[in-house]
């Protein structure tokens, strides 16, 4: 056994052995802070939710209720130009050239206050696009023209090959037409005269026979 002498200071250096610097910063050492908790997850909005419905029910050719739900859209946010953009998606479905050139040019207006250039680019190319396909051919040349002049502004957000592709398109169109016109207007006579004959004939042969 040791002598209480020797057993006196090694029980004095164990018992102050948590005054050593190492241990002493373990015991001073703060609590580990708490992990932060997760940031709550966030479903879409309910404007998204509308526009997604809408999509849904144009892609079953249900435009009723694609309309519906891009309305309830346009109410939620009435700034937005993408609702009127998808409304004339279905017009043009429906075939109603009237009412998608008016939300058409309602989505240009709205991408404008907004600063929203993609969505000006596909107004303007949706306005050239359903004159064009009316046949109005003055109209969608104006219409594409300023597409192109937007595209040339806005190099990142468009190109102006498709404009003025179209453009020319439109050109050789109008050109066919008027080498064509005399010809249509030719058989539409010829119709005309044959159609004519075939009645007159068909009355003589129908005529009653005198009592």
């Amino acid at each position: 056994m040791y002598p209480r002498a020797v057993l006196r200071p090694i029980t004095l250096i164990l018992g102050l052995a948590w005054l050593s610097p190492a241990a002493a910063l373990a015991q001073n050492a703060p609590a580990p802070a708490p992990a932060p908790a997760a940031a709550p997850t966030r479903g879409p909005s309910p404007f998204d939710q509308s526009l997604r419905r809408g999509a849904e029910a144009f892609a079953r050719r249900d435009f009723d209720a694609a309309m519906t739900a891009f309305r309830d859209a346009v109410q939620r946010d009435p700034r937005s130009p993408v609702p009127w953009l998808r409304m004339a998606a279905v017009s043009r479905a429906r075939n109603d050239a009237a009412t998608a050139m008016g939300n058409y040019r309602e989505a240009l207006r709205l991408a404008i206050e907004a600063s929203a250039d993609a969505d000006r680019a596909r107004a303007l190319i949706g306005i050239a696009d359903t004159d064009e396909a009316q046949g109005l051919w003055r109209e969608a040349i104006g219409a594409w023209g300023a597409v192109a002049e937007f595209a040339d502004a806005h190099a990142s957000v468009t190109s102006g090959a498709l404009p003025r592709a179209r453009i020319e398109a439109i050109r050789q169109r109008e050109s066919l037409d008027r080498e064509y016109t005399p010809v249509r207007e030719r058989i539409a006579e010829r119709l005309r005269v044959n159609a004519a004959g075939a009645a007159n004939a068909a009355g003589t042969t129908t005529a009653p026979a005198p009592r």
